[in-house]
């Protein structure tokens, strides 16, 4: 045994000074009563005879004398050695996705955490303790003989919601053991190993019942002029046969329709819920799920996006007033054609009109904002927008913002033909793909002189005469110097073509893939314009992107919706939605791993543990108290 603190066996010299006090002190206490009380009281105390009176104060200097060898005890705080009790532990806690399923309201992994707290509880006083968790990275906290602290760190572990790698814990442990093969390693998950040498494998699985639902595809289909779309998944049920029913609800255009299908699924075997919409074009989003429930719900339901649906397609365009009228071609035929394309939403706006909301007189004009693609045909808004793609169709004069100037319309002597890039950068191939490139006629055309970085698609006598560049506010813009209506380009299929790959062009996709599994990582376009992006997880952790580069990229390591806020100013923000779906194979509830070992020998050469009395001196110093508060309390009533 031995003493934290050994000067507090100085209050031992108490006991003597307790006992001098008791010597010397007057046994009577003087009070005045009565002569006939006090006749009475003798009588009384006369036929008693009671012994336990002679005795009640040597009992209070017992108690007086054993609470002040209690207290200075409690003070020098005994810690006793135990020899070879303590142990040294290592605990691998599995902290993958499928921890997460329940039995009877508690998941595994809270199962684990309690099994792990129970041993922490149960050791003897000096063991060490290490604490290894196996999630989406592999997390490894300082070995400590703190109960209080290995508990805190266990209490802050979380499960992961995607599958693990059980390599670097499991090195580790080893490192571990081959610095002392009398370490007690203990592995918490939910699967069995076919072996495992000097490792104890605590399994916390419970043959739990569970149904998931994953590769989740869909194809938009046309026929006969008729539109619909073909929604399939995949069915398992992991733990026994299960009759189950899948549901289909698909929102479009704020609508929603459900449909159900019954799905039989024998265990482990994988079957497949097909879904048939008739009458539709396009959708918001779609959620599968099976309704039964089950061990784990985040495997349940999965919800799909629309891509088009994600990125913004609203189109403006603002027709001048030499162009209103003309139905042969120009304005009329470019917003026939955008129409046509049916995933523009096209706004129309006449050169009145658009002066009128943008353009009042005795005021500064100012620009639109909120639309994916802005179109001027043939009439000049003195100031661009300053998010989304332009468009310059035939303008003879140009806002000071536009990146290029113009050197007046030029008449050519007759009809000559446009001649095509022989360029054969990225930007061009897109643009020029799936065209037939025939003889393009031009009667007039503005001549343009681009001050900044530009793309020329076709030109005449090496003038650019539809090309693309950007504008002050690094828009992409796409510029036609011509007037559509003095050439043949809108009767030829290659117009058509081309149309659509400039939409393509001026609708770079935000969000290209709306659908991910936990683990994967995620992709959005910086799309121009852009000035921040600001990425909300299903738990409502905030992140923002680096939007430095093309691409911005982040992890998913939650299960649910996540919400992609892109501001590009002026009160501008658009939202995305990307689901993260829980991985497939983390849903099986029953997993054999592959086996493992940890090379030593394991020896059990445990080494000293302490033992700290301090709890039951201080319980019995409150005994002693309270039992020398009852004596003294008797005595005074003794003498009532």
């Amino acid at each position: 045994m031995s003493f934290l603190y050994p000067l507090g066996l100085l209050g031992l010299i108490g006991v003597p000074i307790l006992i001098i006090i008791y010597i010397i002190k007057n046994k009577y206490t003087e009070q005045t009563v009565s002569s006939t009380y006090l006749w009475t009281l003798s009588e009384r105390f006369l036929k008693r005879k009671n012994p336990i009176n002679k005795l009640a104060g040597i009992i209070s200097l017992i108690l007086q004398i054993l609470a002040v060898v209690l207290l200075s005890l409690g003070i020098a705080h005994p810690v006793f050695t135990m020899p070879g009790m303590a142990e040294r532990y290592t605990f691998v806690l599995d902290c993958s996705g499928s921890m997460q399923i329940e039995n009877n309201g508690e998941s595994r992994f809270d199962q684990a955490k309690s099994r792990i707290a129970d041993i922490v509880n149960g050791s003897v006083d000096g063991s060490a303790f290490n604490l290894v968790c196996a999630g989406e990275v592999t997390t490894i906290y300082e070995q400590t003989s703190d109960k209080d602290r290995v508990l805190s760190l266990l209490d802050q572990a979380q499960p992961a919601y995607t599958q693990t790698d059980m390599t670097d814990a499991l090195n580790y442990a080893q490192e571990l053991f081959g610095q002392n093969t009398s370490t007690v390693t203990l592995l918490f998950t939910d699967k069995d190993y076919q072996s495992h040498n000097n490792v104890e494998v605590i399994n916390v699985s419970a043959g739990e019942n569970n149904s998931a639902i994953y590769n989740v595809s869909y194809t938009m289909n046309e026929s006969g002029g008729e539109s619909s779309m073909t929604v399939s998944a995949n069915v398992t049920s992991y733990e026994s046969d299960a009759d189950l029913t899948v549901t289909l609800s698909v929102v479009s255009g704020g609508q929603t329709s459900e449909q159900t299908v019954n799905v039989t699924a024998p265990r482990l075997e994988t079957q497949q819920a097909t879904f048939e919409v008739s009458n539709i074009s396009r959708f918001d989003s779609f959620t599968v799920r099976i309704n039964e429930q089950d061990a784990l719900a985040l495997d349940n339901s999965v919800t799909v996006y629309s891509v088009d649906a994600a990125n913004t397609y609203t189109t403006l365009l603002v027709l001048g007033e030499t162009d209103e009228d003309d139905s042969v071609g120009g304005g009329f035929y470019l917003q026939s054609l955008l129409q046509s394309t049916g995933i523009l939403e096209v706004e129309v706006l006449t050169e009145e009109e658009y002066r009128q909301e943008y353009m009042r007189e005795g005021s500064a004009p100012v620009a639109p904002s909120g639309y994916g693609l802005y179109i001027f045909n043939q009439f000049n808004p003195e100031i661009l927008p300053s998010d989304g793609t332009v468009w310059l169709v035939g303008l003879e004069s140009v806002p000071s913002d536009a990146g290029y100037s113009v050197q007046g319309a030029q008449t050519l002597e007759y009809a000559s033909t446009l001649d095509y890039s022989t360029s054969t950068s990225s930007v061009v191939r897109q643009l020029m793909s799936n065209l037939v490139m025939g003889d393009m006629y031009i009667k007039t055309y503005i001549k343009c002189s681009p001050y900044r970085s530009y793309t020329t698609l076709m030109s005449y006598n090496g003038n650019p005469v539809v090309f693309t560049t950007q504008t002050d506010y690094g828009n992409r813009e796409v510029v036609m110097s011509l007037s559509l209506s003095d050439t043949d380009l809108p009767l030829r299929i290659d117009f058509i073509m081309l149309i659509s790959n400039l939409i393509d062009y001026s609708f770079p996709a935000a969000v290209e893939e709306t659908l991910y599994t936990s683990g994967q990582t995620a992709t959005v376009n910086v799309v121009s314009g852009a000035q921040s992006i600001r990425v909300e997880s299903p738990s409502g952790i905030i992140n923002y992107l680096d939007t430095s580069t093309a691409q911005a990229q982040w992890n998913l390591t939650e299960v649910g919706i996540y919400t992609v806020a892109i501001d590009f100013g002026n009160d501008n923000i658009r939202n995305y939605y990307i689901y993260s779906s829980f991985p497939a194979e983390e849903s099986n509830t029953n997993v054999t791993g592959a086996s493992f070992a940890l090379e030593g020998t394991q020896t059990y050469d445990g080494y000293d543990g302490t033992y700290d009395p301090l709890l039951i001196l201080v319980i019995l110093l409150a005994v002693i108290f309270l039992a020398d508060w009852v004596v003294y309390c008797y005595e005074q009533y003794q003498l009532r």
